[in-house]
């Protein structure tokens, strides 16, 4: 069987053995309400895409989230839209 590749100008990662079988679930879902954390972001949103994809930083593949941000994040004025791996988000907190 031939070996996939996906590449960057950064590194190549091979994609993960019996994929998608071996993948994890992802730990977000569609219409979830997230916010940036540990990161000092103060952006939150709502989850409207996903991705498995490799991540450099992670030297592995990861869930990355396509993120709309909210009419009231701070971001919002100059972008829409953003991308976070699974690790710099969780779920907002409403009071």
């Amino acid at each position: 069987m031939a070996e996939t590749l996906t590449s960057s100008t950064e590194f190549s990662l091979p994609l993960p053995e019996k994929f998608p079988h071996s993948t994890s679930a992802p730990k977000f879902n569609l219409g979830d309400q997230v916010c940036w954390h540990p990161l000092p972001s103060q952006d939150f949103g709502t989850i409207v895409g996903l991705q498995y994809a490799p991540a450099s930083h992670l030297k592995a593949w990861s869930w990355r989230y396509l993120i709309l941000l909210s009419p009231a994040s701070p971001s919002r004025a100059w972008v829409q839209a953003d991308l976070a791996w699974e690790d710099d988000i969780r779920l907002q907190a409403f009071p």
